[in-house]
Protein backbone atom coordinates (compact mmCIF):
# COMPACT_ATOMS: atom_id res chain seq x y z
CA UNK A 1 0.00 0.00 0.00
CA UNK A 2 1.10 3.68 -0.76
CA UNK A 3 0.82 4.49 3.03
CA UNK A 4 3.54 3.20 4.04
CA UNK A 5 5.33 6.30 2.10
CA UNK A 6 2.55 8.95 3.34
CA UNK A 7 4.48 11.82 5.34
CA UNK A 8 3.02 13.04 8.34
CA UNK A 9 2.37 16.85 7.79
CA UNK A 10 4.46 19.20 9.15
CA UNK A 11 3.94 19.67 12.81
CA UNK A 12 2.12 17.01 13.70
CA UNK A 13 4.11 14.78 15.30
CA UNK A 14 4.48 18.26 17.81
CA UNK A 15 1.18 18.99 18.09
CA UNK A 16 0.56 15.28 19.18
CA UNK A 17 2.96 15.56 21.75
CA UNK A 18 1.71 18.70 22.97
CA UNK A 19 -1.98 17.45 23.19
CA UNK A 20 -0.56 13.97 25.43
CA UNK A 21 -2.29 14.75 28.21
CA UNK A 22 -5.58 15.58 26.33
CA UNK A 23 -8.22 13.26 25.61
CA UNK A 24 -8.09 12.54 21.86
CA UNK A 25 -10.45 10.57 19.70
CA UNK A 26 -10.00 9.57 15.64
CA UNK A 27 -13.03 9.33 13.66
CA UNK A 28 -12.79 8.80 9.75
CA UNK A 29 -14.47 7.49 6.98
CA UNK A 30 -12.37 5.24 6.12
CA UNK A 31 -12.61 1.54 7.12
CA UNK A 32 -11.29 0.73 10.25
CA UNK A 33 -8.93 -1.40 9.51
CA UNK A 34 -7.30 1.46 6.72
CA UNK A 35 -7.02 3.80 9.72
CA UNK A 36 -4.80 1.25 11.85
CA UNK A 37 -2.60 1.07 8.98
CA UNK A 38 -2.37 4.46 8.01
CA UNK A 39 -1.51 5.39 11.99
CA UNK A 40 0.80 2.35 12.18
CA UNK A 41 3.49 3.62 10.46
CA UNK A 42 3.49 6.81 12.52
CA UNK A 43 5.36 5.82 16.17
CA UNK A 44 3.17 6.36 18.85
CA UNK A 45 -0.05 7.75 17.14
CA UNK A 46 -2.15 4.57 17.94
CA UNK A 47 -1.66 4.82 21.91
CA UNK A 48 -2.43 8.43 21.90
CA UNK A 49 -6.27 7.79 21.06
CA UNK A 50 -9.23 7.08 23.79
CA UNK A 51 -10.92 5.86 20.92
CA UNK A 52 -10.58 5.04 16.86
CA UNK A 53 -13.65 4.92 14.68
CA UNK A 54 -14.00 4.08 11.84
CA UNK A 55 -16.99 4.42 8.75
CA UNK A 56 -17.86 0.52 9.17
CA UNK A 57 -18.37 0.96 12.77
CA UNK A 58 -21.35 2.91 12.89
CA UNK A 59 -24.71 2.97 10.70
CA UNK A 60 -23.87 6.09 8.97
CA UNK A 61 -20.71 8.28 8.03
CA UNK A 62 -19.46 11.72 8.34
CA UNK A 63 -21.07 13.83 8.27
CA UNK A 64 -23.70 12.63 9.82
CA UNK A 65 -23.78 12.69 13.49
CA UNK A 66 -23.09 9.31 14.14
CA UNK A 67 -19.16 9.75 13.87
Amino acid sequence: MRWEEAKALLGAYRLIAHLRKVPLALASNSLREYIDAKISHHKGWKECFLAILGSDQVKSGKPAPDM
